[in-house]
């Protein structure tokens, strides 16, 4: 049986097909992480940092956000996922006190979209895959929120904390994850970009 082993630091990674193989490479990394896995598929999702969904049964949910330089207006897009039906969405939000945060403020906007409309509708889990790390920090309060837009969004989390469990996945944007390149494409088309 064919094992593919992946091996990863801060800098480079590499995935080689035999242990021994895999030994010999692991004296070229800083710190290295290396896992072995049955398919080329889920050693390509270990070094793009991909969490593979297909044994997450809850909603799930990925959002992107995305700005228009030219215009300053910004927006999300997204697609939730229930039961392996499909729902996407976008909003395109005009110049605001939020713009300043450029993209940030719609993938922010998206993430409490989905919370928001997820607790309205009685669900009571739900899984949130991001590429940008305050989606997940700024609703669990790890960062301390100082933007009106982040303060709001840690305001909705308190508010729904004991209505909803999130779970954050961070994954790495534009690495062909088709739900984050699709949540990307649905931000672009609401800004017509």
């Amino acid at each position: 049986m064919v094992k593919y082993y992946a091996i990863k630091d801060d800098t480079k990674s590499e995935i080689v097909d035999s242990w021994d193989e895999c030994k010999s490479h692991l004296k070229n990394y800083n710190s290295p992480k290396y896992k072995s896995f049955k398919t080329k598929e889920e050693a390509e999702a270990f070094i793009n940092d991909i969490v593979l969904d297909d044994n997450i049964t809850a909603p799930k949910a990925y959002i992107d956000g995305s700005y228009d330089n030219d215009t300053g207006c910004y927006s999300f897009g997204g697609i939730l996922i229930i039961d392996g039906k499909e729902y996407p969405y976008k909003k395109k939000f005009e110049k605001d006190e939020y713009s300043d945060l450029r993209n940030v403020a719609g993938e922010i906007q998206g993430a409490g979209f989905i919370i928001a409309y997820c607790v309205k509708k009685g669900i009571k889990e739900l899984h949130i895959f991001y590429d940008y790390l305050g989606i997940e920090k700024w609703f669990t309060h790890e960062w301390k929120a100082n933007s009106k837009i982040a303060i709001e969004y840690q305001m909705l989390s308190d508010r729904v904390k004991d209505k909803i469990k999130v779970v954050f996945h961070k994954v790495k944007s534009h690495t062909n994850n088709y739900y984050n390149d699709y949540a990307d494409k649905l931000a672009k088309d609401a800004l017509g970009i």
